[in-house]
């Protein structure tokens, strides 16, 4: 052990009891003694005495950790476990950024809708449509470059949405 444990619990009948790790120590020494047979494992900077089969799988899983770690390593993996602290979970920095199948479906038929649509536009609806939301002049800057005013302009956007929302419709 690298530390000595703060703090020791032994098994007295069917309790645990705490002993001082000098007092375990000293209980060790004695060759005949009952805990040289008894098997003990770190936790939280105590140790505790515990069954075989808790201190088989203890370490069996111990070791698959520090196996899976250098493999880890070794491949020079990059795990969000890592960037987990008392503070933060690793796996939070995780985004989704992929929709599910269904969405991207979804929006794929209606940018093919949108775009037979814009077709059966005529050519000054298709070239408004253009300079608004393609080349995102605003509608003042239409009216002036139109010889409009901007009031024209929005009803003019107005009105060809709404068409554009039936042509989808169809």
């Amino acid at each position: 052990m690298k530390y000595a444990p703060k703090k020791v619990f032994i098994l007295s009948g069917n309790n645990y009891r705490e002993i001082s790790y000098e007092e375990l120590c000293r209980l060790l020494e004695n060759k005949n003694s009952p805990y040289a047979e008894k098997f003990f494992i770190p936790l939280h900077g105590m140790l505790m005495e515990v069954t075989y089969s808790v201190y088989k799988d203890f370490y069996k899983d111990k070791r698959h950790q520090k196996y899976l770690y250098e493999q880890s390593k070794k491949n020079k993996d990059i795990s969000y476990d890592m960037f987990t602290t008392d503070a933060f979970k690793g796996e939070d920095i995780l985004i989704d950024r992929n929709e599910d199948v269904a969405t991207q479906v979804e929006n794929k038929i209606m940018q093919d809708k949108l775009h037979r649509a814009l077709l059966l536009l005529t050519e000054d609806e298709q070239n408004l449509m253009r300079l608004h939301f393609f080349e995102n002049m605003s509608q003042i800057e239409i009216a002036k470059s139109c010889g409009l005013n901007q009031s024209n302009i929005s009803r003019r956007i107005g009105k060809i949405l709404s068409k554009l929302k039936n042509l989808m419709e169809n």
